[in-house]
């Protein structure tokens, strides 16, 4: 999807910019009642225990107006980008490799005028990923 700013005859395009997140269809993971439960045992865990972790991986993610540049291949924002080399090329990828699990704990942080946690103390699995894909265009 683009948005476009014409002139006032409609006929001149003034500008124009990708709406953030479009185009970009990256599959959720299907979520299994198991997985649901697992997820959920973890969280009480980690919560609970902090020595329970073997590792907090936390991200600060800058959320600036530069982010929003729509200029990364594909008509993404770089925005956009962060999203999904987080999701993808990260968590998808250590999880795949078996290099990453729910004692892994995650965070992310959006760094704006002010700091927001996103993501806190969440266990390394598909639901944190379906989670991370969720903040494509947010």
């Amino acid at each position: 999807d683009v948005v476009f700013i014409t002139d006032e005859t409609s006929t001149i395009e003034v500008t124009s910019w990708a709406v953030p997140g479009s185009g970009l269809d990256v599959e959720l993971v299907t979520i299994t009642p198991s997985m649901t439960k697992e997820h959920f045992d973890a969280r009480e865990s980690i919560k609970r225990d902090p020595s329970w972790w073997t590792s907090h991986t936390v991200v600060v993610v800058d959320q600036s107006g530069a982010m929003r540049k729509t200029d990364v291949r594909g008509g993404a924002t770089r925005s956009d980008a962060v999203w999904l080399t987080l999701a993808i090329g990260f968590l998808a990828k250590q999880l795949k490799d078996g290099d990453a699990k729910a004692t892994d704990v995650f965070t992310i942080v959006d760094m704006r005028s002010t700091s927001t946690v996103l993501i806190d103390r969440q266990p390394s699995d598909w639901i944190l990923f379906n989670k991370i894909i969720g903040l494509l265009s947010s």
